[in-house]
């Protein structure tokens, strides 16, 4: 059949379609469900919230909470779709400071589910009892009921089959809902937050006093994880941030321990993560991530909590303030003797026994592998938790004894005890057995020494007997291009025929190389390093600059089973102690190990 130039094929749908529909882009699985309850409970003002499941996930979800109840009229008009408290105006959407404010959460559950909602002010004397079923309103009365609001959601997608049809296994379901419970918990600490199934106790966040965000992250992860967090602290007029990331040697295998909260609001915040990510630079290995609670308060005109409909997103007007602080703050974090790898640290399960943490981790063993860099320390890691301890130099670790080293010059922080295979420097620091790598630490030495430079503006050179390096054409010509970028490190070079150039100077942190042709080789494999290949992951965030100073310093270092005197080792300990960051070299790779005093003396059990 044809249609008349004034038929249409388009109609207005019916409001039960409509409110399914628009159900369906808030409420997407039970975690949901719970995740708008917790939110109206956190309005509400409320002190204590507690969280009930029975049987499979949506069958059964009660919230329940201590916050400032509803009057009978307000119990209604809540299941309305668009009826709010939190905003009277579009223009109150520029200063959103709760969590709800569509007015879209309770009609949205109670259009695909069977809902009763009990609510008592303190003040009143009764309670009101509002129940809805798939959309429709089923019963309003009086109940008796403590002052605070429980809703109680039963059948979840009970009229919507193929939502049902798609949620994915309970134990996958639940432990959204359990997420959901610790994010919300972590944004809100100085709320009491209980979790439980079927009677059983699946999560307790006791509510801290002062709400201590440290003690809330060791009440649902552990207190092992908890105390190793590095803090972060950081600041503008409009903007600040506060939270703790893990140390270089604490990383996991995927991004799910990232957490960010903006004004007390759980969001998805990739690019703050990202932020937080490239201040490790390289201290990470490849497909390893940072743990990351990150809480940031700014002013809500700053920031649009409208732009995702389960809010799970925000975005900033000031982005890039955010992202500079949020990177300044963890790079100031991972420069602190906090961030030294500490062998005394162990994985261990979580010591409530309770099963409340949301990661186990198993006792951490030795492993010996074959072929160079050929030992390691790993924990057991079947939640994705990983301590590293980088790499050896030269081969498979083979029993050898330490000698002793007296100390020839003043005394600095790191006092020398002795060197184990000719690699590892053994000293003392504040109370402390510190373990540092001479190669790391010298190449710390050395990168600092060459970018110090840049910030002179007028670096110290050292002149040599003019030497020609011979470089592939795609190096020479990228070389050609930052002349003078390198000669403000120190290097001297000048164009020399067809793939090579004229080495004529060098930074002079460089002369204790043995001669010219030591140092044009190092210049030389620096320069084939950086500009001959790709840039890789290894490097993002790193400026070519940086780059080559990295490259320089490495190849240039002491080595390993390279035997140093005794004032050779105090000139390296002391030039460390003096280094902006001494904790890492600028591969990222730690130059120094910790054993704390008390972790020795319970090794022996002495204490």
């Amino acid at each position: 059949m044809s249609l008349g130039r004034d038929d249409t094929t388009i109609t207005l749908l019916d409001e039960e379609t409509i409110n399914k529909i628009a159900a369906g882009e808030v409420i997407e699985r039970p975690a949901s469900v719970v995740k708008e309850l917790v939110e109206n409970s956190i309005d509400a003002g409320a002190s204590a919230i507690t969280i009930e499941l029975r049987g499979a996930p949506g069958e059964f979800i009660r919230v329940s909470d201590d916050g400032s109840g509803m009057t009978r009229g307000d119990a209604k008009a809540a299941f309305l779709r668009h009826a709010t408290s939190k905003i009277r105006r579009a223009d109150d959407l520029q200063n959103v400071r709760t969590m709800g404010f569509r007015g879209e959460a309770l009609a949205s559950i109670a259009a695909v589910a069977r809902v009763e909602l009990v609510t008592r002010r303190e003040v009143d004397q009764v309670g009101t009892r509002v129940v809805y079923e798939g959309g429709s309103l089923v019963q309003v009365e009086d109940a008796p009921s403590p002052a605070g609001t429980a809703v109680t959601c039963r059948d979840l997608f009970f009229n919507t089959p193929a939502r049902r049809k798609f949620q994915r296994r309970p134990a996958t379901e639940l432990d959204h809902i359990r997420d959901t419970v610790a994010r919300v918990a972590l944004a809100w600490p100085g709320v009491r937050f209980r979790l439980v199934q079927d009677g059983r106790d699946l999560l307790l966040a006791q509510g801290q006093p002062g709400g201590d965000r440290r003690a809330a992250i060791a009440s649902l992860y552990g207190a092992t994880l908890a105390k190793a967090l590095l803090p972060l602290v950081a600041g503008t007029g409009r903007t600040s941030i506060e939270g703790f990331i893990s140390p270089p040697d604490l990383s996991r295998a995927n991004r799910d321990m990232q957490h960010v909260f903006v004004n007390g609001r759980p969001v998805s915040a990739p690019a703050v993560a990202r932020a937080i990510e490239n201040a490790y630079a390289r201290r990470l290995p490849p497909g390893r991530y940072p743990v990351v609670f990150l809480w940031i308060s700014t002013d809500p005109a700053s920031v649009d909590v409208n732009v995702h409909p389960a809010k799970r997103e925000v975005r900033f007007s000031a982005g890039h303030e955010v992202f500079q602080l949020a990177a300044q703050a963890a790079a100031s974090a991972l420069h602190s003797s906090a961030a030294v790898p500490n062998l005394g640290r162990r994985l261990g399960p979580d010591p409530r026994g309770d099963g409340a943490a949301l990661d186990r981790h198993a006792a951490p063993t030795w492993t010996v592998r074959d072929g160079p860099g050929a030992y390691g320390y790993r924990a057991g890691h079947p939640a994705g938790l990983e301590v590293e301890l980088g790499e050896a130099e030269g081969g498979v670790v083979s029993p050898q004894a330490s000698r002793a080293v007296g100390t020839a010059g003043p005394r600095t922080r790191f006092v020398p005890l002795g060197v184990f295979m000719n690699t590892y420097i053994l000293a003392a620091d504040d109370g402390d057995l510190v373990i540092i790598d001479q190669h790391a630490a010298h190449e710390r030495i050395l990168y600092e020494a060459v970018l110090a430079g840049l910030s002179t503006g007028a670096p110290e050179v050292q002149t040599l007997i003019p030497t020609t390096l011979e470089l592939s054409p795609r190096v020479e010509s990228r070389v050609c291009a930052m002349l003078e970028e390198l000669s403000r490190l120190g290097f001297l070079l000048e164009p020399f025929g067809q793939s090579a150039l004229i080495l004529r100077g060098v930074p002079a942190v460089l002369g204790s190389l043995r001669g010219a042709r030591d140092v044009a080789d190092v210049v030389r494999e620096s320069l084939e390093a950086c500009f001959g290949a790709p840039e890789d992951d290894a490097y993002k965030g790193i400026d070519l600059v940086a780059r080559v100073a990295a490259e320089v310093a490495c190849k240039a270092a002491v080595k390993a089973n390279h035997a140093l005197e005794a004032p050779e080792i105090d000139r390296l300990l002391a030039d460390l102690a003096k280094a902006s960051d001494p904790y890492s070299c600028p591969h990222g790779r730690p130059t120094i190990l910790r054993i704390g005093k008390g972790e020795i003396e319970r090794a022996f059990r002495r204490v």
